[in-house]
């Protein structure tokens, strides 16, 4: 059975997006890759698919923007640590990008993550040590005002 996150990479016309060598035509297949990898070696091979495509030294490309969605929605499964820690990271690297051709980028970039914020913040909640670490890290970039609140109901929780 595929996931939310497989069905919405399914759905993107990743041909009509950019990553930094052309058109993102084979992204969907590295992202299929990467939800589906079974071990860290398979994670990290499409990692090197992703890695210096959607985002390279600071700078985001168009596909970024369908990208933050589909990360967010495999979020909503719990995930091995070789994989969450790829899917955080990439939420992490786009949101802190920027675009020299679209100065609008980011802040859609921006928009798309903070509508996972509760969710985010959810897996803060709900995992430890270096997994709660990389959320928090996203949530800081894109909800600055909110992380105090989430700190203190993970110090209760």
């Amino acid at each position: 059975m595929k996931s939310v996150a497989e069905r919405m990479v399914e759905e993107v016309d990743w041909a009509s997006y950019r990553v930094a060598m052309g058109p993102a035509s084979t992204l969907g297949v590295a992202l299929r890759r990467l939800l589906s990898s079974a071990n860290v070696d398979e994670s990290s091979s499409a990692w090197n698919e992703i890695e210096e495509h959607v985002f390279s030294q600071g700078t985001i490309y168009s596909a970024a923007e369908p990208t933050v969605s589909v990360m967010l929605a495999a979020l909503m499964e719990d995930q091995p640590s070789w994989r969450s820690g790829r899917i955080l990271d990439l939420l992490f690297f786009i949101v802190r990008g920027t675009s020299a051709t679209d100065p609008s980028l980011r802040g859609r970039c921006l928009d798309r993550a903070r509508e996972g914020l509760w969710l985010l913040a959810r897996w803060a909640l709900a995992h430890e040590g270096w997994a709660r670490d990389n959320a928090l890290e996203v949530i800081e970039v894109i909800a600055p005002d909110r992380v105090e609140l989430i700190r203190s109901a993970m110090a209760e929780h």
